[in-house]
């Protein structure tokens, strides 16, 4: 495999794990990092932009792991000469983004990859998703990691991903990522719990078809931010896959 520039846009939790893991790798380069909020207490020796720069963001591959708000504002300038991959997939609830983001893709031969994040099963139900009649996700975390104050535990979002999506982007990408996976954002029906007892973030995802049924219930224990502590782990191991590597077996 030869070796590939990445580079980030945005670059957090998630963005410096990732980081790490690509240095430890040490087959492939860092292209840059576009975040204007980046610390760089991890000794990044590439180029640092607050904003996209023709003449410095340049890359194979680009891995978005900022806000929706900001891939919005920066996918076309990636997708003209690079593949991408997308953690703010609460982004693709917007049908005329999703159909803009498409189109560049298909004009430049180029890519976007979801990548699993916090939850497991999104192969078995992309591959059910022409058989799929229902998909449901339940999601639970603390008043703080949904922005709230709830004293006692209660069901603030109860209704289709795309309505989850709007009232938490931040935290309902576990939500978009079913949506995208099987039956569409008007489909799914999302649940979102505040529950101030909790220290996880757990998400329950059940799907149905014909002939076909299965639950998964996930938790990760939370961490700053709206991540659990799953998440970066699965990133780095989504990345893996998409560059590929001397890896002695995959899953795929």
């Amino acid at each position: 495999m030869a070796s590939k520039s990445v580079g980030f846009l945005g670059c957090g939790k998630i963005g410096k794990a990732l980081l790490a893991h690509l240095t430890s790798r040490g087959d492939h380069t860092i292209g840059f990092i576009q975040d204007p909020n980046f610390v760089n207490d991890c000794d990044a020796a590439c180029p640092i932009v607050a904003e996209f720069d023709e003449s410095v963001c340049r890359a194979d591959l680009v891995v978005e792991c900022a806000s929706g708000e900001v891939l919005k504002s920066n996918y076309a300038h990636y997708l003209r000469f690079a593949d991408m991959v997308v953690f703010s997939m609460s982004a693709f609830s917007d049908t005329d983004f999703a159909e803009k983001t498409f189109e560049v893709c298909r004009a430049n031969n180029t890519r976007i990859y979801f990548p699993h994040g916090a939850i497991l099963g999104l192969d078995g139900i992309f591959d059910a998703r022409e058989v799929l009649s229902s998909a449901e996700i339940e999601t639970v975390k603390s008043p703080k990691t949904l922005g709230r104050d709830d004293r006692e535990r209660r069901v603030v979002y109860a209704g289709d991903t795309r309505g989850a999506v709007e009232m938490f982007p931040r935290n309902a990408n576990v939500h978009a990522a079913i949506a995208l996976a099987g039956i569409g954002f008007d489909k799914t029906r999302s649940t979102i719990i505040s529950d101030p007892d909790t220290d996880t973030n757990s998400h329950a995802i059940s799907v149905s078809g014909d002939g076909i049924e299965f639950k998964l219930d996930i938790r990760s224990r939370a961490t700053s931010g709206v991540s659990g502590q799953y998440t970066p782990l699965s990133a780095c191991g989504s990345l893996d896959r998409i560059l590929g590597g001397d890896a002695k077996h995959q899953f795929v």
